[in-house]
């Protein structure tokens, strides 16, 4: 390998950005030389001049070089991760099955007040939904609300002794 690929190499093995001291012990790995040569000061070197593949770092301390490539991957990474957090705050927003359980056991509350033949089916749909829980609190709600209808006749007598007692036409 070139002197110039070992150091593409140990950029791409670093992640793309790295300083020049912790380049070398990978990029001699990967190229031939001499042994006693002054190979560290030839990386140094092709570093230096090869701009089209090699730039210091911004905002890094100097000695800090990176691939040219690097800043490309930065900017696909940066739109990558602002996608990814548009996403995010969008699901946030999805309520979640709780949420929808709540407001299907209100619903259902509201819907008992007028018809309790539906009762079965509404626990059934629970059941299915494996939301038991659901289920028994609804049975809670229904057991502690269920006033009894009064009947006529007892609505009569109620009335006839003067009583105020309202009759309760759910």
């Amino acid at each position: 390998m070139t002197q110039k690929e070992a150091l593409e190499q140990a950029l791409k093995d670093l992640g793309g950005r790295a300083p020049l001291k912790d380049i070398y012990p990978i990029a001699l790995k990967y190229c031939t030389h001499k042994e006693g040569s002054k190979i560290k000061e030839a990386l140094r070197s092709c570093i230096h001049r090869d701009r089209s593949k090699f730039i210091p770092s911004p905002g890094k301390p100097v000695g800090w070089w990176e691939l040219t490539s690097f800043q490309e991957d930065v900017a696909q990474m940066k739109t990558h991760i602002q996608e990814l957090e548009e996403e995010n705050e969008r699901l946030r927003k999805v309520p979640t099955e709780d949420d929808f359980v709540e407001r299907f056991i209100k619903q259902v509350k509201t819907f008992l007040k007028r018809d309790k033949k539906s009762v079965d089916e509404i626990r059934k749909i629970l059941v299915a939904l494996n939301r038991a829980d659901a289920a028994k609190d609804l049975d809670n709600w229904i057991e502690e609300n269920d006033t009894p209808l009064l009947s006529i006749g007892s609505a009569s007598d109620i009335i006839e002794r003067g009583g105020k007692k309202i009759v309760n036409n759910r």
